[in-house]
């Protein structure tokens, strides 16, 4: 069986050798899989195939008929009265389609006594061959409105009526022949698939259909030589010539015939016929979308990064690389944008066409190569490949010379991914570190209590008995810094003077023990402070309303909120929420993104969103001309991503150099010690948490006796106690665990067990800095500082949009006023979730707003042409 027919094909474009062996050691796998599932079906199976198809085939011949006829008698005003041409296509008026429906379920009966392995059922045989001719693609969307009448125009109706007859004069060969070659096929046993049905389309080992259609060209020049084909069809062939007409007709007849054998006899074949790769012609309904390509691609790599292992760093240069890729084939067509990677220059006389078909073509090959070692590899490769089957192109048409678009498109995927393998993210080896990092705590076994810490200001990497990532991936037991290389990744506009020193340095985090110390332990404490809060029952509410909320200072949480909605003029009305259903909400919202696309995926549907509300003017800058919906896509995805994929660079290269611990890990180590705040008092050390009435409390006889606070606690007299959010409850779907209090070597932030906390270092913040990097680029790119409308929301329901646990238990709809605000609010909530602190926060923000500054400053730069190419 070829491994075509499989769809197992390797494109090597721009591929390291390392990767072309995985891939064609993959192949050979789906290879053997699919040779030992191929299987050749028994004389009675066969009669089976071979009797449907065959009964199809009549079932396609009575329509085809109905169809001649139909614009038969349109023309000659035959019709019955009230009928129209396009109803009497679906009439049946002689029952012929009927009659031969019929006789499928009693043949099935007869001959299918054994089913066989593939191939057509009776109700597929029905209900697909009698759709065979929708007659769009020849006469246009309207049939009733491309008929002419004889008493108008005699030539012409006879014109439409003669073609129409050979259309189902050539269907009803093409299934003749099809029939012939699969139960040829079926008897030597060479066809033991769908697929190997599917290879009998367009048999024609007899010449009879090339007959068929030489004499289909005859009867048009006979017919329709004084005719203005432009008015008699004013479908796909309306510019066809006299002569020619046949050339555009078959392939749409072909198609029609293509795409009802291939629904019966299930083999998923692609009925397009290609020409460089562009579909031509396009077989069957392109999908309704009023979506440019661009985001159309944008939207398949959010959906294999939904079903990937959630590497912020990874992913943030994933979406920057495909950026770049459509930004450059988009600019490859544009005398004044300058590409970023690959540099070509290309015309067309159909600049719209050609600039969709290289995107498609370059997002394709780059997102193709990127996922296919991916955990999601079965679910987000064939969704690439029907995204581009769906657009019209050929995976297959891996060209890299000449000037068509497709060319064009694999050039610069090719490109992109040269250009990834030198960048330093060392993609060959899946990013494994290669600079020798090793932390320098033991893992913290959660849950073990306590912990032991070499030094408490590092990072410790946590150990699980099972890991499982938010989008419910299985990871290490215990973690490894993820994205510990990635100061060595090449970026987009970050610069530094010494090669050796980070792109961007806030200076060292509170150290325990050192400088900071106070306020080390006041930011932990006020962790706890929010873990304490997390009751949606506790009777506690907050006005989360922008009246009231947000227009921080650049770091901090100063801000006093907005007194009116710029776009009504009005001020923002109240929005009171219980407290710790908005502390719940604000956490798994901006965990990794509401569907785990994680923080850098988070903002490209943030920016989607703003790009699909009509109150978006496509101005870039708020000034100029409105861009077309692609153009304004290419370009905010280049800049958005430009800065998410520098912030990773920039946050991470923070977390590398101060190694930030994380406050799992501060708050048990500070608890195992005892409390800070009394020396004269018990279980006193220097390093402990401080304490605070109802809050952080020593543990004793008095507060462990019968009906007292710490009752639960009792043994445990001398320790320090937190009242806390205790951890994922049993069932999460159903329960609520409510803060009470617990041993503070216990202490577990508010996240799901098997996660507990991220596998890389917490200071600083990346959602703090990917959320103000795009933030700032969103407010430059789109001109204003405000969502449209003055205001962008999340609704999360009542008891359905929490996993950690039930809940909110009241609908909360998250609002912000400016795109600042919803970067702000992305920082506070991991205080909320219990694995930052608000420096970590604060110093993320600081640095985002750096980076996305300087993304949006270069990104411009290549728009209007002032960087030199």
């Amino acid at each position: 069986m070829p491994t075509s027919a499989l769809g197992c094909r390797i494109h090597f474009l721009g591929l390291p050798v390392r990767i072309v062996i995985l891939l064609t050691a993959a192949c050979a796998v789906l290879l053997a899989g699919a040779l030992a599932s191929a299987q050749m079906q028994t004389r009675p199976q066969r009669l089976c195939i071979t009797t449907l198809n065959q009964a199809g085939a009549r079932i396609a011949n009575a329509v085809a008929g109905d169809f001649a006829r139909c614009v038969k008698l349109a023309g000659k005003d035959r019709l019955p009265a009230g009928q129209t041409a396009a109803r009497c296509l679906t009439a049946d008026t002689r029952g012929e389609v009927a009659k031969a429906k019929g006789r499928v379920a009693a043949l099935a009966a007869k001959k299918c006594v054994v089913e066989p392995d593939f191939g057509p059922t009776a109700a597929s045989v029905s209900g697909m061959f009698a759709k065979l001719f929708s007659a769009k693609a020849v006469f246009g969307p309207d049939l009733d409105a491309a008929i002419i009448r004889a008493s108008a125009d005699q030539a012409a109706a006879a014109c439409q009526a003669a073609v129409a007859r050979s259309m189902a004069r050539i269907a009803g060969i093409e299934l003749r022949e099809f029939n012939a070659c699969t139960a040829a096929g079926l008897k030597q046993g060479s066809i033991t698939s769908a697929a190997g049905l599917a290879a009998c389309d367009g048999a024609d080992p007899k010449g009879r259909a090339a007959r068929a259609l030489r004499k289909a060209q005859r009867i048009a020049r006979r017919k329709c030589a004084h005719t203005a084909l432009a008015t008699v069809f004013p479908g796909e062939c309306s510019g066809a010539a006299v002569g020619a007409l046949f050339d555009c007709v078959r392939p749409r007849v072909a198609c029609d015939v293509c795409l009802a054998m291939d629904a019966a006899d299930g083999a998923s074949k692609v009925c397009h016929r290609f020409q460089d790769g562009v579909a031509n012609p396009y077989c069957g309904d392109r999908p309704a979308t009023s979506q440019s390509v661009a985001r159309q691609w944008d939207e398949e790599l959010l959906a294999a990064i939904r079903v990937d292992t959630p590497r912020p760093t990874v992913h943030a240069r994933n979406l920057f690389h495909t950026a770049v890729a459509m930004y450059d084939a988009w600019a490859a067509y544009d005398h004044t944008a300058v590409p970023y990677v690959a540099h070509e220059s290309a015309a067309s006389t159909d600049v719209e066409a050609a600039r969709a078909t290289a995107i498609s073509f370059a997002a394709y090959r780059v997102l193709s190569a990127r996922f296919a070692r991916s955990v999601g590899a079965p679910r987000s490769l064939p969704s690439f490949d029907a995204r581009l089957q769906a657009l019209g192109y050929d995976k297959d048409f891996t060209s890299t010379t000449g000037d068509s678009p497709a060319a064009v498109g694999n050039r610069i995927g090719a490109a992109v991914l040269a250009y990834g393998l030198t960048d330093g993210a060392n993609e060959v080896d899946d990013y494994a570190d290669t600079t020798g990092y090793v932390p320098v705590n033991a893992p913290l076994v959660v849950k073990n209590p306590g912990t032991v810490m070499v030094d408490p200001n590092r990072w410790q990497p946590l150990t699980l008995d099972v890991a499982i990532s938010q989008n419910g991936i299985p990871l290490p037991q215990t973690q490894v810094f993820v994205g510990s290389r990635w100061e060595n990744v090449k970026p987009f506009a970050l610069t530094r003077s010494d090669p050796n020193d980070i792109y961007l340095d806030p200076g060292p985090q509170p150290m325990l023990g050192g400088v900071g110390d106070a306020e080390f332990k006041q930011v932990h404490l006020d962790v706890l402070r929010r873990s304490s809060q997390l009751d949606p029952d506790d009777g506690a509410t907050i006005d989360i309303s922008p009246a009231v909320r947000g227009d921080n200072p650049l770091g901090t949480n100063d801000g006093t909120g907005h007194p009116v909605n710029p776009a009504t003029g009005l001020p923002y009305p109240p929005n009171v929420v219980k407290r710790g259903d908005w502390g719940r909400v604000l956490a798994e919202f901006w965990a990794d993104g509401p569907k785990s696309e994680t923080p850098p995926g988070h903002w490209n549907v943030i920016a989607n969103l703003v790009s699909d509300d009509p109150r978006t003017e496509k101005r870039i800058g708020g000034t100029g001309s409105i861009l077309d919906d692609l153009e304004w896509d290419v370009k905010i995805y280049f800049a958005v991503n430009g800065a998410v994929h520098d912030a990773a660079i920039a946050a991470w290269s923070v977390k590398r150099k101060y190694d930030g611990v994380r406050p799992i890990s501060a708050i048990r180590y500070m608890g195992r010690l005892g409390q800070s705040s009394d020396p004269m008092a018990p279980s006193f050390k220097a390093e402990g948490l401080p304490l605070e009435p109802g809050l952080v409390e020593v543990i004793t006889a008095a507060t462990t006796a019968p009906g007292e606070r710490h009752e639960a606690l009792a043994g445990h007299e001398g320790e320090i106690a937190v009242y806390a959010w205790p951890g994922e409850p049993d069932n999460p779907k159903t329960q609520v665990n409510r803060p009470r209090w617990l041993r503070a070597v216990e202490w577990i932030p508010y996240q799901k067990k098997t996660f507990v906390t991220p596998a890389f270092p917490g200071y600083i913040s990346g959602h703090s800095s990917f959320s103000r990097a795009a933030a700032e680029v969103m407010t430059r790119f789109t001109g204003s500082l405000y969502f449209p409308g003055g205001v962008g929301e999340f609704v999360a329901e009542k008891d359905a949009d929490l996993t950690f646990e039930l809940g909110p238990s009241e609908t909360v709809v998250l609002q912000w006023a400016t795109y600042y605000d919803a970067a702000d609010e992305a920082g506070q909530s991991r205080l909320w979730g219990g694995i930052h602190v608000s420096p970590d926060d604060f110093r993320g923000r600081i640095t985002g707003s750096q980076v996305g500054i300087a993304a949006f400053d270069l990104a411009a730069r290549y728009f209007d042409g002032r960087i030199a190419p």
